[in-house]
């Protein structure tokens, strides 16, 4: 979430961290490199943290299906992003609204991957190589709506006071459930800052707070901070879910919500994991904004071959 020259004072950064990336340079294909790069530093490698005794499991969770998910952009987008910080813009068949994609590889381990843009979706390509030597992942490529570091998407709705939030409907889907569970993670990095104003630094700034959901847990990673509860259910959420919370800030607190089985897909309304978070005292308040939404994988080791199939976001 940061250049390399910062990684080393922010080496436990959330899996919710991003980092500078403030030049880019057009290369003729409709993608752009940065020279600065993001970075981002979501799980740790996992040695215990200790659990929590004091969490209760929710009662109010559903099991029941999960409800219709209304976010239907598209794209007819294909092609291909590459070196470490490389980025395109990607239109939608809604010309009003656009996303971003960043390859954000900022770690040690990783071998010059490709990324294949295919509408809403990406495959990583060429990513194998020595797993990532310290608990900071290789990188976090992945699809966002926001405004970071100088690329702005369009028609997102953000940022968006959370106590204004009627809806945050999102998609994402993914070949997890062909890839094992083992050095990667797919999820979202939520970030939420205390102002309305666009984010311009390494992070939510002071007064802000990371929030990531986890598909699944990497078999020997694991979130920053320690578990509050175990086999949660968060009230309008289907499925049980543990919840990681780091108050600290390296850089900012961070809330990590994570699937109790994999999941390789996962249709939702983000508000209710806002909601909880806020009415367990969890880092998120009301008065702060949802700024910029992150999807994709963290990845500790090889990479190759993992992709999501779709991404959407419909903030209401």
């Amino acid at each position: 979430m940061r250049r390399t020259p910062l990684a080393l004072g922010f080496l436990f950064l959330a899996s919710a961290c991003l980092a500078k990336d403030p030049t880019t340079r057009s290369d003729g294909t409709g993608a752009e490199d940065a020279s600065g790069g993001t970075t981002q530093s979501g799980g740790v490698t996992g040695k215990g943290g200790a659990t929590g005794t004091g969490g209760k499991k929710g009662t109010g969770g559903s099991t029941a299906s999960p409800p219709a998910v209304d976010c239907t952009d598209s794209s007819d987008l294909e092609t291909a992003v590459t070196g470490q910080y490389g980025a395109t813009a990607i239109p939608t068949k809604d010309p009003n609204k656009r996303y971003y994609f960043q390859a954000n590889w900022w770690g040690r381990g990783m071998n010059n991957p490709t990324q294949n843009i295919n509408g809403l979706g990406f495959t990583i390509n060429h990513a194998a190589g020595a797993a990532s030597p310290d608990s900071m992942p290789m990188g976090f490529p992945s699809l966002y709506i926001g405004s970071y570091q100088g690329r702005g998407t369009t028609g997102s709705n953000l940022p968006k006071q959370v106590s204004q939030l009627t809806n945050v409907w999102t998609i994402l889907s993914t070949n997890a459930d062909q890839k094992g569970s083992s050095q990667y993670n797919a999820a979202y990095d939520v970030w939420l800052t205390q102002g309305s104003g666009v984010v311009t630094g390494n992070d939510p700034g002071p007064g802000g707070v990371f929030l990531m959901v986890w598909l699944f847990k990497p078999s020997d990673r694991m979130p920053r901070g320690t578990i509050k509860v175990d086999g949660y259910e968060v009230p309008g959420v289907t499925g049980a879910w543990s919840v990681w919370y780091d108050p600290g800030d390296y850089p900012r607190p961070c809330v990590s919500y994570v699937s109790s089985t994999k999941l390789s897909s996962f249709s939702f309304d983000l508000v209710p994991f806002l909601k909880d978070a806020i009415n367990r005292g969890w880092g998120v308040t009301n008065s702060q904004y949802l700024s910029i939404i992150f999807a994709g994988f963290e990845v500790w080791a090889n990479g190759d071959g993992l992709q999501v199939k779709h991404f959407c976001a419909n903030v209401k």
